[in-house]
């Protein structure tokens, strides 16, 4: 079942693995894994300008995985919420 929300010019789709957002082309898409106490967030950004961290952030061209985007952000607590700006970049380039 698909469910749509509109926020701030932000579409949201609630898929069965994962939650979509989108503006005019998919923008992220966020994979909770509890089993793994993590989320994963999946953003539509080249991936060669952004400076990967092991553990946190990791290149996913031409890895098949659930959701739409290049890099894959691994959080894991709040220190993850230094992924802000990443996705800040991709919603702007939307």
């Amino acid at each position: 079942m698909l469910t749509g929300r509109r926020e701030v010019g932000v579409e949201v789709e609630s898929l069965r693995h994962y939650i979509a957002y989108w503006r005019l082309m998919n923008v992220a898409s966020v994979i909770f894994r509890p089993k793994h106490e993590a989320i994963l967030l999946y953003l539509r950004l080249d991936t060669d300008t952004v400076e990967l961290e092991e553990g946190f952030t990791r290149d996913m061209r031409g890895i098949g995985h659930l959701g739409t985007g290049d890099l894959e952000v691994h959080l894991v607590s709040a220190v993850g919420l230094e992924a802000a700006p990443l996705i800040r970049r991709a919603f702007e380039a939307a």
